[in-house]
């Protein structure tokens, strides 16, 4: 299944971590914004180094499922999706 994980770390050593743990899973699509594609195990596994990785008081981590349809209803506009509204 396909996720999209947003977060915010505040400490640099943090984000570097997180972002060579998601860039194994997937890609990265805006500076602080991957999007992977894993099974239940692997998505188990994540979620664990996760907690290992992040600060619960300073840092945010978001993991979004969606279909082979994502934010069907949603607004894409940018340098990679031109104007198109879904």
């Amino acid at each position: 299944m396909k996720y999209l994980v947003a977060y915010d770390i505040a400490d640099n050593k943090r984000r570097r971590k997180l972002f060579k743990l998601l860039l194994g899973y997937g890609i990265n699509v805006e500076l602080s914004v991957f999007e992977i594609e894993v099974d239940k195990e692997n998505l188990s596994y994540i979620k664990e180094q996760i907690k290992k990785i992040i600060n619960l008081k300073e840092d945010v981590v978001y993991i979004f499922p969606y279909s082979a349809q994502p934010f069907r209803n949603g607004i894409y506009k940018g340098k990679n999706y031109g104007d198109v509204f879904l």
